[in-house]
């Protein structure tokens, strides 16, 4: 009989720590379910800025080419921005305390650059001086959204080794970005405003320190 009780008792005592292991992991699992969560949305929040961003330069060189397509396109920019920057994704990211974080931050600051770009955007037309040059800042933005979009949904590592490939491409396409800023001489407002929200897309300054030779 005591032996009966005394297996009995040890096999409770083992139920009951299984269950506080499954409980750890459980609390874990959501611990980890939550900053994957928050994580996510922001990325993904980010790419639809970085769309709505290569949307307004569609939309400025139909203005460019004198399309009457260009200011619609310009439109749905502009509601793809509020859409990503006023929706309940990004209440709860602030209500969960996510506000003051930097890369909050930063897509904050892309998001103001953005709106005020498509703004100035709307006065282009066929007669707009620079053509070229401006076209040429437009694909630079293009370019470097898309390499920092490619970098963003491969740092989710959900698909193995083509997330690497996802990030060297990413990378390439912010050194071409990078490049065609060199290659415009234009110095005004409208250049400026795209030559600082191509740099918040590369995340590299205007003007990288050099290096010494020891």
């Amino acid at each position: 009989m005591k032996y009966t009780l005394w297996t009995f008792a040890c096999l409770s005592l083992m139920g009951l720590t299984g269950c506080d292991f499954d409980r750890q992991e459980q609390h874990e699992a959501r611990e980890q379910s939550g900053k994957m969560s928050h994580t996510m949305r922001m990325y993904h929040l980010h790419i639809l800025i970085n769309h709505a961003l290569q949307m307004s330069t569609q939309g400025g060189d139909m203005k460019l080419l004198g399309s009457r397509r260009g200011p619609a396109m310009l439109d749905k920019a502009e509601r793809l921005l509020q859409r990503a920057m006023s929706g309940p994704e990004m209440a709860a990211l602030h209500k969960q305390g996510h506000a003051n974080k930097a890369a909050m931050k930063m897509m904050h600051d892309l998001a103001g650059s953005t709106s005020e770009l498509t703004k100035q955007m709307r006065a282009l037309s066929k007669q707009t001086a620079n053509r070229d040059s401006l076209q040429m800042l437009h694909h630079a933005i293009e370019v470097a959204a898309t390499g920092s979009s490619l970098i963003m949904l491969s740092q989710q590592g959900m698909a193995g080794d083509i997330d690497l490939v996802m990030v060297n491409h990413g990378q390439t396409m912010l050194g071409e970005a990078s490049g065609l800023l060199h290659e415009v001489a234009n110095v005004d407002a409208y250049s400026e405003l795209v030559r600082k929200i191509v740099r918040m897309l590369i995340g590299i300054p205007e003007h990288p320190a050099k290096t010494t030779t020891q």
